[in-house]
């Protein structure tokens, strides 16, 4: 569960709390367990898919698990497989309980263990993979 300090104008409870959600981030591999777009004024589900994230110093990259069907030369199932397909990568900057992630910026809220991004148009909520 993330924590964050009462007293956001002091400059070492910022830098405290930037690393808090960065290294929180980088310690999990994060599933999103639901993504939302919005439409007037109502968000609507958009996943379609198992959605991955996974964050790294300064990237985080998307990936989505499918169903691959292997065929042999006469176009017979031979196996199905589910892989996990990148689907986007993208640079990402934390300051305080923002995230910047290409050009969208994202709270940060923490919802006992699980973390929402939202803003005004999406919200991704991460769960721990």
């Amino acid at each position: 569960m993330l924590s964050s300090t009462a007293c956001s104008s002091d400059e070492e409870t910022e830098k405290s709390e930037d690393f808090h959600y960065e290294t929180t981030f980088l310690a999990h591999e994060w599933q999103i367990s639901a993504l939302y777009q919005r439409v007037g004024s109502i968000f609507i589900d958009v996943k379609e898919a198992p959605l991955f994230c996974s964050f790294t110093s300064d990237t985080i990259s998307f990936s989505e698990t499918t169903e691959v069907n292997h065929f042999d030369d006469g176009g017979k199932i031979t196996q199905t497989t589910t892989e996990n397909v990148a689907c986007g990568q993208y640079t990402y900057l934390i300051k305080e309980n923002k995230i910047q992630i290409d050009n969208q910026i994202f709270t940060i809220t923490d919802n006992n263990g699980t973390l929402v991004l939202q803003n005004e148009d999406w919200k991704l909520v991460l769960v721990e993979k």
